[in-house]
């Protein structure tokens, strides 16, 4: 059985296949940025996502200027979140209703932190597009809420 390639044309091919293209700095730096992430959750206390609060939602928050507000809320055994986003910014409750230091994080790092009254509550300007997730400070627990899309 004879082959259509010639043996030049087949390691001519593999050779193609096997040069490595440039990789743009900025997927560099993304993949570092990710790699160094992936234990940063290993001593936080996860605060899963409502999926009946999630379903209700529905659309993006960026979906136009007549978008009604996105309501989410994240649950854990000793701490639960509730945020309503909306084009004007992020307005959210911890409950039980205590303190606490809450920092919005998003794929670029931390962003703004704010206190969160004795009430609970706190609020953030509106994120930019993308992922967001909030780390929460009560006493001495530390719990942060699944990633979200805004």
């Amino acid at each position: 059985m004879s082959s259509p390639w010639t043996d030049e044309e087949l390691l001519h091919e593999l050779a193609a296949a096997l040069r490595e293209e440039p990789v743009d700095d900025s997927i560099i730096h993304a993949a570092q940025g990710a790699f160094a992430w992936r234990t940063v959750d290993a001593d936080l206390i996860l605060l899963e996502l409502d999926s009946g609060a999630a379903a209700a939602a529905g659309a993006a928050v960026r979906a136009g200027a007549s978008a009604a507000p996105r309501a989410l809320a994240f649950r854990g055994e000793q701490l639960s979140v509730e945020i309503e986003i909306d084009e004007a910014g992020i307005v959210g409750q911890l409950m039980p209703p205590e303190p606490g230091q809450v920092t919005l994080l998003t794929a670029a790092g931390p962003g703004p932190s704010t206190q969160a009254d004795e009430a609970g509550g706190f609020a953030f300007p509106s994120p930019v597009s993308g992922p967001i997730r909030l780390d929460c400070r009560v006493g001495e627990d530390h719990f942060v809420t699944q990633w979200v899309t805004v």
